[in-house]
């Protein structure tokens, strides 16, 4: 049979599951809607208990502002004790209690707990240290007398150098903070709703499983405290019986919270009757249907095992293993394509290794999925590293020795290739089979899939050792100018023509620059050979500060200078140019007593991959674009 009507019998065959799924939810939502208007009437039970809340709290601040505010109240408060403000004081709780019912008590004390205004003035506040637990500006049940019908609410505020108390009565039914429990019972009088304080005290006389309890705190705690909201249903079990349940917070994080909960046994059994057969329906006919699907499937997947062992068989080195038994339809088709597909990759490996190995460069891959690490046979040439495993963990890209200067920049520059950095012209000296450090180049590109996911890491070594050394020696046997301490005309030219070898290696561009002064000779006529020298050593120590860590420069003779700068690639020689003409403008302080400024011409000559250019003929044509300069103006930079 073709595949493709294998996969046809089984698209028909998975099919069914759909069907199942819509029964499922079909008779899902027939039972439902018992459900749903349940749910409505404990989410609006929620939303009016929040509103009866939120109007209690209003009420509540208003008192408490009321009072803090009283100007005889604020002056006792901040520790004035006259007799006027404190018969004052003392008419206005009179007076505010008995227009007040609801508030049984109101007192203002010290910071001590001694009462210095209201109910039971001059006397300490019982329970003043167990109030101090209480959170300000919040109004919680009383329990601070351990009293487990929580007949009292206490709210406490700070008002100057005292705290206000004030105590609300809600244990008379048909009071607006108790409105909501007097009339809870809905729903066929099953119904009930509570009060949550923010200390997870609850409502008077309320009885309920810890177990239930905690879960209905955890559901308060995890409503926004920003602002009010109201919970999603949720079930519970208490005394052997299943319930829903409502949570609704008011006032935020100092706030009060409802809940509203009621019996859900008797949709459970409407809704259990009917989706009972659907269900056993359902898992007899998924089963019969995942049967199928593996008979099939696993016709189907038979030749793709095979395809997956010959992989596995060429990737251990079994470059001869092919897919044989080919069958006459589609994965006999894809199998032919496949051994097709490995002999190319087998030449193209084979033509790989023999182009490496005959090149004096090491070839090295990571491979991050399997995270081995392999190098180019000639590497055995150079280092007398052998790695017990082909794992990173004992490559020589982890266990080389690196010389105590570079290690720590090697280390990090490695760590970098994990996160998706390369080794762009990065040299290290590396300890090679006769035991010495040698300069090493190297440079690496990482492969990536089409999500952008690293799958390899290919890199060279390329032995530098040489023409490193050579710019050493260069360096060492380096003659100065004595005035402006930079390099000779003689010495800048090697170095010049040692950079251009290490650019070749590192595949980088490099830009000679040739400055000459504008109107040298105004500065030796109208003030003296003396100051002349002054701008010469300005002009040099300026240029010194430009290409300090890019490149190096030295005089070519008189007043003219030569700046040569690598990677100009990256560091841009034309900003390079405007940065010392800028700063040459600055001036300096000469010692005739005035503040000169310097003005020059630049010729910028740059080998992109011309790596053939003598010095001579390099340094000419920047000299050639300095010249442009002078012929249009001075005082500015040129390319040729």
């Amino acid at each position: 049979m073709k595949v493709k009507a294998m996969l046809v019998i089984s698209a028909i065959l998975f099919a069914i599951c759909p069907l199942i799924v819509s029964s499922f939810l079909a008779g899902y939502l027939v039972t439902s809607d018992a459900g749903s208007r349940e749910n409505a009437i404990l989410k609006s039970m929620a939303e009016s208990g929040s509103t009866n809340l939120q109007t209690v709290i209003d009420m509540v601040n208003d008192d408490v502002y009321s009072i803090s505010e009283y100007p005889a109240i604020k002056s006792i408060a901040a520790g004035d004790n006259n007799v006027e403000y404190m018969s004052a004081a003392a008419d206005f709780f009179k007076r505010f209690l008995s227009e007040n019912k609801l508030i049984t008590s109101a007192s203002l004390t010290n910071s001590s707990g001694n009462i210095i205004a209201g109910s039971n003035s001059g006397k300490p506040l019982v329970n003043f240290e167990k109030f101090s637990e209480y959170p300000e500006n919040t109004l919680c049940f009383d329990d601070a007398t351990g009293d487990t019908k929580n007949a009292s609410m206490i709210i406490k505020k700070k008002v100057g150098i005292g705290w206000l108390f004030l105590s609300y009565d809600i244990s008379t039914k048909g009071t607006m903070l108790f409105n909501i429990t007097a009339n809870s019972s809905f729903y066929d009088s099953e119904g009930t709703v509570y009060i949550v304080d923010t200390r997870g005290n609850w409502s008077a006389g309320t009885v309920i499983n810890s177990n239930v309890k905690g879960k209905f705190n955890d559901s308060i705690a995890n409503l926004t405290t920003a602002a009010d909201d109201i919970s999603g249903v949720m079930k519970y079990r208490d005394s052997g019986k299943n319930y829903i349940a409502v949570v609704a917070k008011v006032g935020g994080e100092n706030g009060l919270s409802a809940i509203v909960s009621c019996p859900a046994e008797r949709n459970n059994i409407f809704y259990n009757a009917v989706l009972i057969p659907v269900i056993v329906t359902a898992v007899i006919l998924a089963l019969i249907s995942v049967g199928i699907s593996f008979i099939v499937s696993s016709s189907v997947t038979k030749p793709l095992k095979t395809i997956e062992e010959t992989l596995e068989k060429i990737r251990r080195g079994d470059h001869e293993a092919r897919i044989g038994n080919m069958a006459n339809n589609e994965y006999g088709q894809m199998s032919r394509a496949f051994n097709n597909l490995v002999d190319e990759i087998v030449i193209s490996e084979d033509r790989y290794r023999v182009i490496s190995e005959m090149s004096d460069n090491i070839i090295f891959e990571w491979n991050f999925k399997t995270n081995e690490v392999s190098f180019s046979n000639n590497f055995n040439k150079k280092f007398s590293y052998r790695a017990p495993s082909d794992h990173f963990g004992d490559s020589f890209l982890l266990k080389a020795k690196v010389h105590p200067d570079d290690i720590d920049r090697y280390r990090k520059d490695l760590d970098g290739l994990e996160k998706g950095r390369n080794f762009e012209r990065n040299e290290y000296r590396i300890k090679n089979i006769y035991g010495d450090f040698i300069w090493v180049l190297m440079r690496t590109q990482t492969l990536k899939d089409k999500d952008g996911n690293i799958q390899k890491v290919v890199g060279v070594m390329v032995d530098i050792d040489r023409a490193k050394k050579s710019e050493q020696q260069l360096t060492e046997r380096a003659s100065y100018d004595a005035l402006t301490e930079l390099y000779n005309r003689e010495t800048i030219e090697g170095q010049i023509d040692n950079e251009i070898s290490l650019s070749e290696m590192r595949k980088s561009e490099m830009a000679v620059l040739f400055v000459d002064v504008d109107n040298f000779k105004h500065f030796n006529d109208n003030y003296s050979h003396a100051t002349g020298d002054q701008v010469l050593k300005f002009l040099a120590k300026t240029i010194k500060e430009t290409v300090e860590g890019i490149g190096f420069a030295g005089r070519y003779g008189g007043d003219e200078f030569v700046m040569m700068v690598r990677n100009s690639e990256v560091n841009d020689p034309a900003k390079i140019a405007q940065t010392l003409i800028n700063k040459l403008a600055e001036g300096f302080d000469a010692d005739i007593g005035e503040r000169l400024s310097v003005s020059v011409s630049i010729g910028i000559a740059v080998i992109k991959d011309n790596y053939n250019t003598r010095v001579e003929y390099l340094i000419g044509k920047a000299d050639d674009a300095m010249y442009s300069v002078k012929k249009s103006g001075k005082s500015n930079y040129a390319f040729i």
